[in-house]
């Protein structure tokens, strides 16, 4: 039985072994040449994948254009603004100074009027009292040319 148990064993052993070595077996690679297509299909795949990171880029480009484009319209009507606000803020200034020239002209006007009413009334009234004055002393010197003429003299 010794010799069987060995027999099998051996024969198991020779079995396992034989499995194993064919598992590891991997056939000699033949190299192939490629063939027209297989170029050509290369090729076009190559073609493709460069015309793909070709268009990735003229769009990222495009859109990197369109944004600094964006950036910029904002920069020159934030500018406009800015100018067209600061240009209102002058008129407005101007116009305040204005009104305010305007508001000092007419009081200058008014007291320019009110003192030459002042010159007129005084000289009015000087030139009253002067003719008044002239008027009694005419009256005085008729009546001392009349009671002289009333008189005989002596």
């Amino acid at each position: 039985m010794k010799q069987i148990l060995a027999l099998t064993g051996a024969v198991t052993s020779a079995l396992l072994f034989s499995t194993w070595a064919f598992a590891q077996y991997q056939p000699p690679v033949i190299p192939t040449v490629p063939t027209i297509s297989d170029i050509q299909t290369g090729v076009e795949q190559k073609t493709a994948e460069e015309w793909r990171k070709t268009e990735g880029k003229a769009t990222e480009a495009m859109e990197k254009a369109a944004e600094k484009s964006k950036k910029t319209v904002d920069k020159a009507a934030t500018k406009a603004e800015q100018a067209q606000k600061k240009a209102q803020r002058k008129m407005e200034r101007a116009a305040a100074k204005a009104e305010q020239q305007k508001r000092k002209a007419e009081t200058k006007v008014i007291q320019t009027q009110e003192k030459a009413k002042e010159k007129t009334e005084k000289a009015l009234d000087t030139a009253a009292g002067h003719v008044e004055k002239a008027g009694t002393k005419t009256s005085q010197e008729i009546e001392k040319a009349e009671q002289k003429l009333l008189v005989p003299p002596r």
